[in-house]
């Protein structure tokens, strides 16, 4: 009998590679680029907030083709927590933009 060797977490969490991975590193560069950005030039800043809001604007699209798929029941927990991700993330997106927006201008 052949017994399965168990996973580590970033074995399972990188397996099924796809949106959700790729929405999570950008927006990991993103804080990493922004708390650079606070001790040196605009430009690391600049990057920062644009990185950020790439990533957000992601996830709220994943959220938002859970939200609309035929597939995904009312009552799943999947559909409930698409619900809070697509609020949390449209606001995290709305305030990276500001902060492009602010760090352009000013």
């Amino acid at each position: 009998m052949a017994v399965k060797k168990k996973q580590n977490i970033f074995v399972r969490y990188f397996v099924p590679f796809g949106l959700r991975q790729v929405c999570d590193l950008v927006m990991i560069i993103g804080s990493i680029l922004l708390i650079v950005g606070l001790c040196t030039v605009d430009g690391v800043l600049i990057a920062g907030f644009a990185a950020y809001a790439v990533g957000a604007g992601i996830s709220v699209v994943r959220c938002c083709l859970v939200l609309f798929s035929k597939d995904v029941n009312h009552r799943d927990p999947a559909y409930k927590s698409a619900i809070i991700n697509v609020a949390i993330m449209g606001v995290l997106f709305a305030l990276a933009v500001f902060g492009l927006i602010w760090t352009i201008v000013a």
